[in-house]
């Protein structure tokens, strides 16, 4: 064992001694522009800093890549309760699956799939490795109260973050304690019982500002709307009482700390603690099944410029969700003389509901005998060191561990030892002596998997100004994605695992032609281009049972590599503009033509992702600064979903649920002498839109047909389709206090 992480831990720590002895870029200046609701690369004034951006966005936009702004005004002005409102509606190219409301959601990047788009907060992943039971779902913890900005990162950028941002990352920058005092305070309600209570507080603990801490919280509770049409209900399930709201309570406390050690270096410091309860019941399974999930986050940061010639970045984090879940199934009569129903001594049909339920196995019932804790522990670290060696070269090199052990119950037939990845980077940026403006960014890096087995990503960059305001840009890589744990090594009623999964490996390019100009109370800034994606051994999901039944358990689904490679080919285009100091528009268009190469859906297009998209915001703020009026429209094309009983090698069932248009407002009302205080009524859904956000698939195992013997589990009226319904018009007033 000791002799098989010797090169790994020698390479991590050769990597950080040599970007430790060679000197770095100078700290940037800040850059001139408006920063508000723009993009970096509006903002970009060559070798300097937009105040608005991180280094790694600013640096992004300069070597090719295409970076999105979201500004905390964007996302006050949006109102979104959680964030996938906040992605749905703000974020361009991304599309969000499952209800907004519901305790779990997905966000892909440019037709990518769950595995390909990487959600990062402050440098902590919110991706699930996967526990024992089921999925955790991260990006469940982000309070859009908090965030600063966040930060859009579209093509292939697993250099820096790591492994599962293949076709892009979205990273978001929270509110941190500055050295000043300040606050906010926010109350909200609205639909379905909404109420929501947040706010934050920070205060320096010295004269000079030097030591500041902030504290941080939020309460929020909804019944939810409904998920599922009570007509794509199985009978017995319904029965049960299987057709409820989908309650979710969200409670969040946290503290943040700020050392100033000296002008050349700060250290900071996070700890947090989120827990969320909602409903997780299917139209096909469960009649009852409340979650519970706890998810504590501690993690810092550690800059220092040693000299002009140098900057260190340190990041560290630990992250220990849990999961508590349970689901009762319904009991069907299978005497054919008929049943007694317990609770009313009324006679039964065969085949129907019995009037008991039953836990599903011994980990999901109730209590603290039967129901058993599923999650992991994580822990991470980056170092990164910037170097510039004048005219000639800048190069960043650094290194990162990432130590993944589940934390599931003993009960749980998973591995308990933890698997650590150690990764080195590389990213050098030549500068042309006879073309000083092209920026071109050459990166590679390697990392060591658990086991003797590696992974080696490349990554490129290029930008180069043209005249009259206008660019071009390209970069391009690639990236890979573990299996999850779950996907190797689950075993429940339905769905048992795969240990001879291989690694999913993803190959990207994206390239654009933009212009970016300024004029006298008008600026525009406007981008079209394309982008490229091959995504090889991409790991999916049976649905009719190819695992014969067999040791006591049923037919169950599996997980699968695809032997046919996905090709995604999109086209984009993006407009900012900014009239005079009232209207503000920006929209993004996203057209993905994603299909397999090979077999029988060669050239058909993929589940889950729309063939086009439009989504941005219209704003009018009025003169004197206190009437604010915002818009946010979704346009949306075909999205497929394919499922059901596989006949001669293809789905049985293929139904397209998109083609829709969803339109969110707020009007946004400033008071106080520093327009401090914010009042907003906010409508969701404002022509009330009947629409699905997911479609998912499901049998009649529980169904009173089936279980008379009329058709088997092979008969295609076993398998059925229901949609994940979007939220139906909506109302919510809010008040913010900021001092």
């Amino acid at each position: 064992m000791k002799k098989r992480h010797t090169p790994t831990a020698a390479a991590f720590a050769a990597a950080l001694l040599a970007g430790c002895a060679m000197p770095a870029l100078a700290w940037a200046a800040e850059a001139a522009g408006d920063a508000e609701g723009t993009s970096v690369s509006e903002l970009l004034v060559k070798g300097k800093r937009a105040d608005m951006g991180s280094v790694k966005a600013v640096e992004a936009v300069e070597y090719g890549n295409s970076v999105q702004i979201v500004t905390a005004a964007d996302v006050a002005q949006s109102g979104a309760v959680n964030f996938a409102e906040l992605a749905q509606f703000l974020i361009k190219g991304v599309n969000v699956g499952y209800s907004p409301d519901e305790g779990e959601y997905t966000i892909r990047l440019d037709g990518g799939g769950d595995r390909d788009t990487l959600v990062v907060r402050d440098g902590v992943p919110l991706y699930d490795r996967g526990p024992a039971l089921e999925d955790i779902w991260g990006t469940t913890t982000i309070d859009p109260h908090m965030i600063e900005r966040v930060e859009v990162f579209r093509g292939g950028n697993s250099l820096f973050f790591g492994s599962n941002g293949g076709i892009g990352v979205v990273s978001l920058v929270t509110k941190k304690p500055d050295g000043t005092r300040k606050g906010e305070l926010g109350v909200s309600y609205g639909s379905f019982e909404s109420r929501e209570l947040w706010g934050n507080y920070s205060f320096p603990l010295d004269d000079d500002g030097r030591h500041s801490v902030m504290f941080y919280g939020s309460v929020q509770a909804t019944d939810g709307p409904r998920i599922f049409n009570p007509d794509d209900f199985v009978d017995n399930i319904r029965a049960a009482g299987g057709v409820q709201e989908y309650p979710l309570n969200r409670n969040e406390v946290g503290v943040k700390y700020l050392w100033k050690i000296d002008d050349s270096a700060e250290l900071r410091l996070n700890a947090e603690y989120t827990e969320s309860q909602f409903q997780d019941a299917f139209p096909d399974r469960e009649v009852h099944s409340p979650n519970t999930v706890r998810y504590p986050i501690i993690d810092g940061s550690l800059q220092k410029r040693w000299s002009p010639m140098l900057m260190t970045e340190v990041n560290g984090y630990y992250s220990n969700p849990k999961l508590w879940n349970t689901e009762l199934y319904p009991d069907i009569c299978k005497d054919q003389a008929g049943c007694i129903n317990p609770s009313t001594n009324a006679r039964v049909p065969f085949g129907a509901w019995s009037g008991k339920v039953f836990a599903n196995g011994a980990n999901r019932g109730f209590g603290s005998t039967n129901q058993r804790r599923a999650g992991f522990k994580e822990y991470g670290l980056t170092v990164r060191n910037t170097v510039n060696l004048h005219e000639l070269l800048e190069f960043v090199v650094g290194g990162q561990v990432v130590r993944y052990q589940d934390d599931s119950a003993a009960e749980y037939p998973v591995d308990n030892d933890p698997a650590t990845t150690t990764g080195v980077f590389i990213d050098a940026r030549p500068r042309l002596p006879f073309s000083p403006d092209t920026a071109i960014s050459l990166a590679v890096r390697t990392d060591f998997l658990p086991g003797s087995e590696k992974r080696t990503v490349w990554k490129f960059g290029v930008r180069q100004p043209l005249p009259y305001g206008f660019y071009a840009r390209a970069n391009g890589g690639t990236s890979y994605s573990l299996p999850r744990i779950t996907e190797l090594r689950t075993e429940t009623s339905t769905v048992v695992g795969n240990p001879n999964l291989q690694t999913e490996e993803t190959e990207t390019y994206n390239g654009a032609i933009g212009y970016e100009r300024r004029f006298d109370g008008f600026a525009v800034s406007a981008e079209v281009g394309g982008f490229k994606t091959e995504i090889t051994n991409r790991i999916r999901t049976t649905t009719d049972f190819p695992v014969p039944a067999s040791d006591g358990f049923p037919a169950r689904n599996t997980y699968y590599n695809d032997p046919a490679i996905t090709r995604i080919v999109g086209v984009t285009a993006d407009i900012n503009l900014n009239i005079g100091e009232s209207w503000r528009l920006n929209l993004g268009y996203t057209a993905q033509d994603a299909a397999a190469k090979t077999g029988v859906s060669k050239g058909e297009q993929i589940n889950e992702t729309p063939a086009w998209f439009i989504s941005g915001m219209l704003e009018w703020t009025s003169p004197d600064r206190h009437l604010n009026v915002a818009i946010m429209p979704r346009l949306q094309g075909s999205e497929f979903a394919s499922g059901g009983l596989t006949i001669n090698g293809r789905p049985q069932i293929r139904k397209n649920f998109g083609k829709y248009t969803v339109t969110n407002a707020t009007v946004n009302y400033f008071l106080g002498d520093d327009m401090q205080y914010q009042l907003q009524f906010r409508v969701v859904n404002v022509f009330n839109e009947k629409y699905a956000e997911r479609y998912g698939f499901g049998n009649q195992l529980y169904g009173s047909a089936f279980n008379r013997g009329e058709y088997t589990n092979r008969d295609p009226r076993y398998f059925f389709g229901y949609p994940f319904e979007g939220k139906p018009r909506a109302f919510y007033g809010t008040f913010t206090a900021r001092f």
